[in-house]
């Protein structure tokens, strides 16, 4: 087992980090869209912040956990999840307080898009395909 994280492994995180931050994108613009057409243009800006909030949450946490190169002990990588955790949850709270303390937003066109782009984790791990094995198919053990 090795001690390190190879080129490879860095490189599937990364595609797979940004799938997941393409399909909070798409989602997020959908509630703002749905939102423009049945409220008007305070819900969808509210919406859109919402979105936004889970974007740049989750892309906080990404670059933490993937900002180091090929290498990268494991040790250090866990930490840097622990770490990446601690930041976008911070920054998570900080800003829907800020967001909810504010006249101009309306609240539940906030939460359902912050709530929808909880769904852009599945889109990347659809994206993935699954569990990927070493086995070599139609050979005996």
């Amino acid at each position: 087992m090795s001690e390190a994280l190879s080129k490879l492994e860095i490189q599937e995180g990364r595609r797979q980090a940004l799938a997941v931050l393409l399909g909070q994108v798409l989602l997020g613009a959908i509630v703002a869209i749905a939102c423009l057409a049945g409220w008007g243009a305070r819900a969808a800006v509210s919406a859109a912040t919402g979105a936004g909030i889970g974007i740049a949450a989750t892309a906080l946490m990404a670059f933490a956990m993937l900002r180091h190169g090929e290498g990268a002990s494991l040790q250090r990588v866990a930490w840097s999840f622990f770490s990446g955790w601690l930041v976008k949850v911070g920054f998570t709270v900080a800003t829907l307080v800020l967001a909810f303390g504010s006249p101009k937003v309306d609240a539940v066109p906030l939460l359902a898009a912050y709530v929808a782009t909880f769904l852009g984790y599945w889109f990347g791990a659809a994206r993935r395909g699954g569990p990927k094995t070493k086995q070599t198919v139609g050979v005996a053990d």
